[in-house]
């Protein structure tokens, strides 16, 4: 069967067909094939929202499943790769397929910060594309890249560090479920294996803006510490990854 394609942030989007399938579940379906071709050289993360068929009647029906072995939903496609979704309309509402009907699908790169929504109206014996809308998203990172974005705003007040003769090494972030973050560090002395006093050990969130988010804050004893601590902070509020700006870290006297 004959399709046109085009090209949309390095996404060829084709849709390859339909055919009649009896469905595990006893439904009768269309099939719809849609094609999504990573024409660039770059891992892709695509997630495909189900699709709106509207007839020629002007009908709109909603894409009841997806065919199982193919793409559902969300996936990674590799560069100069290309992976197939069936998209399943039930024959009790979508009843023949006509031409002038059209197929709207929406596909999002979530860490790509874009959004695709793309229209296929049939055309003889192939789905021509009509129409292509293209909309910045903001972008959702992993918990990993996440935790990378955070580490690199961490503050250190060293002139306090200094003060006290003692310093941060090892830091690193965790971001857990719900976006929780969680802030690890080794305290060690500039003194040999002692400190002079008990120290606290405070670290601040703040958002964009310069305001304080949440405070973290551990208790350090010179009567107990020996070379060095490990010093551990938590910010257990649901989403704070994404509200965080600056990381500050600081020793005082306690």
């Amino acid at each position: 069967m004959e399709y046109q394609t085009n090209e949309n942030f390095g996404l060829d989007l084709k849709i390859d067909g339909f055919e009649d399938m009896s469905m595990a579940n006893g439904q009768n379906a269309f099939i719809i094939y849609l094609i999504i071709d990573n024409k660039t050289s770059s891992n892709r993360k695509v997630i495909v929202s189900k699709a709106t068929y509207i007839t020629n009647k002007k009908e709109q029906l909603e894409q009841d499943n997806w065919l199982s072995g193919y793409l559902i939903e969300e996936d990674n496609i590799k560069p100069n790769s290309f992976k197939k979704a069936g998209l399943v309309f039930y024959k009790s509402k979508l009843e023949k397929i006509s031409d002038a009907d059209t197929i709207q699908i929406a596909i999002e790169l979530p860490f790509e910060g874009a959004e695709l929504e793309i229209c296929f109206m049939k055309t003889g014996n192939y789905w021509q594309q009509i129409e292509s809308k293209k909309r910045e998203k903001e972008i959702k990172l992993n918990p990993t890249l996440l935790a990378k974005s955070l580490f690199k705003k961490i503050e250190r007040l060293e002139a306090f560090e200094e003060r006290l003769k003692v310093r941060f090494e090892n830091i690193s972030i965790k971001v857990h479920l719900d976006n929780w973050v969680k802030v690890i560090s080794e305290l060690h002395s500039n003194n040999g294996i002692t400190i002079d006093q008990s120290i606290n050990v405070e670290c601040v969130a703040y958002d964009i803006d310069g305001q304080i988010l949440d405070v973290s804050n551990c208790n350090v004893n010179n009567d107990t510490f020996f070379g060095f601590e490990i010093l551990e902070f938590y910010f257990n509020e649901n989403g704070i990854a994404d509200k965080i700006n600056k990381i500050r870290l600081y020793p005082k006297k306690r």
